[in-house]
């Protein structure tokens, strides 16, 4: 039979009493009585169980290449897994040697029945050294620590060498690191016809030495994590007992994780400039073929960075789509700054949404900074419960200064002929300064009109931005002596266009507002409207 090895001359964190290890040894007797010692095939996780409402996952064989190819890289590998994309999981793999005259034989990837683990060979220089392999959880979506659920792994080949003269007594420690910073062990999973007990890591009672490579149940060591880890480690060392070392290797896997699956939304509260300063931004200048806004970026409703960055001062909420009465499941006031100003990032398990499937995102700010919208304050983020990651839900604004819409109006006295040729470049000369001579900018001086003569107007509206305006109408009130002016004006002939005007504009000979017809004012283009008033024949005395 097999007798169970003292432990008298282990390192200090494993050590036993005597009358622990009489125990010890009586518990081991009845186990090795009853198994057979011959290998068996690896043996199923007892702590691969995830709880109600979590994708449970594990390794794919593709990931256990992937992670030792970038191992010591300092680099997170993404891992696929098989939970369909519902744990959005990256692994860095490093590891950290207790002496540099540890002779490093092989860190690579084996395969047995059809799986694959990690295979770790070593000749330390002597019984206290060890390896550390440490494992890094990270959201490959938030690029933050993932606390992943029921962690279970196995280490295999743990045992017992007597080869030449030369003994090695294998040792497995795996700790993990929970959200509140503690360093935890695994809980040891019986493993039925292992040969592996447990005292604050992995060992063997046999002194069997177990064939290399092959994921026996024989060597087979499991535990689970009983809290959320962000990281595991997996010391490989030695008992402490023997007093050679020799070429010595274990294998190990990670048999499970567990998580709750996260629908991610997130953007950014942007000011879509194009990069157009406060300082150049003009509330007058209608030219986009040249100069400060002839900008692809400027007002398009694309946050395009790095010329565009975030803002502050806004709120999103995470809602239904009830335009009536939307439900509100969360809020966040976007970043304040810094690299990450204007960002919202919203986490929120399924069950956040009950049976409601049509989720927006809706955007709100007050006071009055940046007060003209570039893109629709309510996304709907074409929510489906097979994908969880939604970015770029963003919004845009500006100030007002970059608004996209620029009007312009200029005045053409007439002494109210039949018709007016309204469009005939003579009368549209870009400059003009005398008001009778075309349509001009200009102020009207005092002198350049009496009452009962006639004054025709052109406004031009112009759109500046990179998106259209749609339903645009322009409206213009004549002057009228109720609101102060020193006369009233009527609209008169001639009719520019029976076609622009909407059936509610002011009609021939009365005092109103002129209005249009909604149309679509397209991006980087403009507009002209145009028609005649009659100035009024009695001026305002008062």
């Amino acid at each position: 039979m097999y007798k169970v090895k003292s432990f008298s001359n282990m390192m200090s964190t494993f050590s036993f009493s005597n009358y622990q290890s009489q125990i010890l040894t009586f518990i081991s007797f009845i186990i090795l009585s009853l198994m057979s010692i011959s290998s068996h095939a690896l043996a199923p996780n007892p702590g691969a169980v995830c709880s109600t409402g979590s994708s449970q996952s594990s390794l794919t064989n593709a990931d256990y290449t992937n992670l030792v190819s970038a191992v010591n890289t300092d680099n997170y590998v993404n891992i696929a897994g098989n939970a369909s994309g519902s744990i959005p999981l990256q692994i860095k793999m490093n590891t950290t040697e207790s002496s540099s005259n540890t002779i490093l034989g092989n860190f690579g990837v084996t395969e047995a029945q059809g799986v694959r683990a990690i295979n770790v060979r070593r000749t330390f220089p002597n019984t206290s050294a060890f390896t550390d392999i440490r494992l890094d959880f990270r959201n490959s979506i938030t690029m933050q620590p993932i606390y992943l659920t029921n962690v279970a792994l196995s280490a295999f080949d743990v045992d017992y060498a007597n080869s030449n003269g030369n003994t090695f007594d294998d040792y497995v420690q795996i700790t993990g690191v929970t959200q509140a910073g503690t360093t935890i062990e695994g809980t040891f999973q019986t493993i039925v016809g292992s040969n592996i007990a447990y005292f604050q890591g992995l060992y063997t009672t046999s002194t069997a030495n177990c064939p290399a490579k092959d994921l026996g149940t024989q060597c087979q060591g499991s535990v689970q994590f009983s809290q959320p880890v962000s990281s595991v480690k997996v010391r490989y060392t030695n008992t402490g007992r023997l007093s050679t070392t020799t070429n010595q290797e274990i294998d190990f896997r990670v048999d499970n994780y567990c998580y709750v699956p996260q629908y991610i939304f997130s953007g950014t509260v942007f000011d879509d400039n194009g990069g157009i300063t406060a300082a150049q931004a003009s509330a007058t200048n209608a030219n986009f073929t040249s100069g400060t806004y002839n900008n692809t970026n400027y007002f398009n409703g694309v946050f395009n960075p790095p010329q565009e960055t975030g803002i502050s001062g806004s709120t999103v909420r995470l809602a239904s789509c009830d335009s009536n009465n939307p439900l509100t499941y969360a809020t966040q006031t976007v970043n304040s700054s810094g690299a990450t100003i204007g960002q919202f990032q919203f986490s929120v398990p399924l069950s956040t949404f009950g049976s409601n499937r049509n989720i927006c995102l809706i955007e709100s700010r007050t006071g009055s900074s940046y007060p003209i919208r570039t893109t629709t304050d309510n996304i709907n983020t074409a929510f489906a419960t097979t994908t969880y990651n939604y970015p770029n839900r963003n919004f845009g604004r500006v100030i007002a200064e970059n608004a996209a819409l620029v009007l312009r109006k200029a005045q053409y006295v007439n002494n109210c002929p039949s018709t007016i040729p309204y469009t005939d470049p003579t009368l549209n000369r870009a400059g003009e300064t005398d008001l009778r001579n075309g349509f001009s900018e200009s102020a009207n001086n005092g002198n350049a009109l009496t009452p009962g003569q006639c004054i025709a107007y052109r406004i031009t509206a112009t759109n500046r931005a990179n998106v259209p305006i749609n339903n645009f109408v322009m409206q213009d009130k004549l002057q009228s002596k109720s609101d102060g002016a020193a006369v009233t004006s009527t609209l008169a002939n001639p009719v520019a266009s029976t076609t622009d005007y909407a059936s509610n504009s002011v009609a021939i000979g009365n005092n109103g507002t002129v209005i249009t017809n909604p149309f679509t004012l397209n991006a980087r283009s403009n507009r002209n409207f145009y028609f005649n008033t009659k100035y009024g024949t009695t001026a305002n005395t008062q």
